[in-house]
């Protein structure tokens, strides 16, 4: 492979806390009373603007406008801090650096979101670049992997793409991309099978098993979509 392709939010990092306490405050700015603990965790890894229409179909663009308004205020004065890598991730990521195989943080998350997490977290030295949205959250996970690819400079045959919600494995396979379901994530086995996946890692030690810590030659059964086995 030629490059390593990831989510952020539920596949490297645990972003749950700061993102349910900012998922709240959005809610309130929109009318409604905040949802228990597990119903937010469907959320994770959601544009804001599909959750609001989830949660309150027929709400106008301007209400949208002002969820949104309030989500960045709670998630800037102090959400965003409450981020934490999943065990293995910085040593997966040096792994590959030191592999001289490039990384890239494919999300959904803003892109001055994602590179203030990178920056936190202090894995910038450890990815060639991040790709994230707009602002208004509206590019799909689709355009994101494509923009990846092309950024990358990469065939699309020549990445994998892990990620946990089921936009991860649409945006890959959609863009002939192999996609690996992570199961320490926010999604559902179930979620994932739906979405197409079917390559699965339990851990990230089991995808550096799998993905990492392997031949290129056993790399290159992954190189179509749907041909790796899980």
């Amino acid at each position: 492979m030629k490059a390593y392709f990831f989510d952020l939010d539920g596949t490297l990092t645990d972003a749950r806390d700061g993102l349910h306490s900012s998922f709240r405050a959005a809610l309130s700015a929109i009318g409604l009373n905040s949802p228990g603990s597990a119903e937010l965790d469907r959320f994770l890894g959601t544009p804001l603007p599909e959750m609001f229409r989830a949660l309150k179909p027929g709400i106008s663009q301007k209400e949208i406008e002002g969820g949104i308004a309030a989500f960045r205020t709670a998630y800037e004065g102090g959400g965003i801090r409450l981020n934490r890598l999943y065990p293995g991730v910085r040593e997966m990521l040096q792994k590959l650096k030191h592999n001289g195989t490039p990384v890239w943080i494919v999300t959904s998350k803003p892109q001055p979101y994602a590179d203030e997490v990178v920056e936190d977290l202090g894995l910038r030295p450890l990815v060639a670049g991040v790709v994230g949205a707009g602002l208004e959250e509206v590019d799909t996970k689709r355009e994101l992997v494509s923009r990846a690819i092309s950024e990358a400079g990469v065939a699309a045959s020549d990445v994998i793409m892990l990620g946990d919600r089921h936009y991860d494995i649409e945006g890959a396979l959609q863009n002939g991309v192999a996609a690996v379901g992570a199961l320490w994530g926010y999604g559902s086995l179930e979620e994932l099978k739906s979405a197409g996946c079917k390559t699965f890692a339990k851990s990230v030690s089991d995808f550096c098993r799998q993905f990492v810590d392997v031949s290129t030659a056993a790399l290159t059964a992954l190189s179509v979509p749907h041909a790796a086995a899980g």
